[in-house]
């Protein structure tokens, strides 16, 4: 039983532990990314990001399941050219984040057993001289058996991407812009290895065509 508990321990401590960050933050500078593309109407519609920056630190919990990052990007939009009536353009900006194994819960509890557990017992034979005075006999024992003890519950599954917005601004005029300055950005309960990615869209919709545009930064290990 006991070496079952410490088993239950040891794969709990494995699965909090993956991954640990380091203790000291790590600012990482990233490139701009821009991209530009024409309407079938004559539109054209630019988008990009730049000032991105991340600085990645130990989580505040201490556990290694949770990773905490603050990040700065600059977005932008730009509309120019001529074509058709626009009815809206709009520029959204966000994070991907993502993680390879997701720890869903940890579950402490205790585990009871009982049953019936056969065993055979067999009497060694004693000898007097060369003449066996004893025949070995055989005892089947048949009796309730029971245990109690704790136990541990980790349940892993497969990791995800999941959509983080952080702004979204109609353009009123030529351009727009959406900032976002230290933003904090936390993963919980993942236990493989985590990144984050930005991204920024202008979506556009005129009276003969809707279209968009994207680009997206370097993936951020954390």
């Amino acid at each position: 039983m006991r070496a079952g508990f410490l088993m239950s321990v040891a794969v709990v401590s494995a699965a909090l532990s993956i991954g640990v960050p380091t203790a000291r933050a790590e600012m990482l500078r990233l490139p701009s990314h821009e991209q530009s593309v024409t309407m079938p109407d004559g539109w054209k519609l630019t988008v990009g990001h730049e000032q991105e920056s991340a600085n990645r630190v130990a989580p505040l919990n201490s556990i290694g399941s949770t990773r905490e990052v603050f990040v700065t990007n600059q977005s932008y939009g730009f509309l120019s050219g001529k074509g058709t009536k626009l009815k809206d353009v709009v520029l959204e900006t966000g994070y991907h984040l993502g993680c390879a194994v997701n720890l869903t819960s940890v579950t402490a509890g205790v585990t009871f057993s009982a049953g019936f557990e056969p065993g055979i017992t067999i009497s060694p034979t004693t000898t007097i001289g060369t003449a066996a005075i004893l025949s070995p006999s055989a005892v089947l024992n048949l009796g309730p058996s029971a245990s109690i003890g704790p136990s541990f519950s980790v349940n892993l599954a497969p990791g995800q991407v999941v959509d983080l917005p952080l702004g979204k601004k109609h353009l009123e005029g030529p351009k727009a812009y959406v900032t976002n300055r230290d933003v904090h950005v936390k993963i919980d309960g993942c236990v493989g290895p985590a990144a984050i990615r930005a991204y920024t869209v202008v979506a556009a919709e005129s009276s003969e065509a809707n279209d968009s545009v994207a680009v997206y930064g370097d993936p951020i290990a954390l």
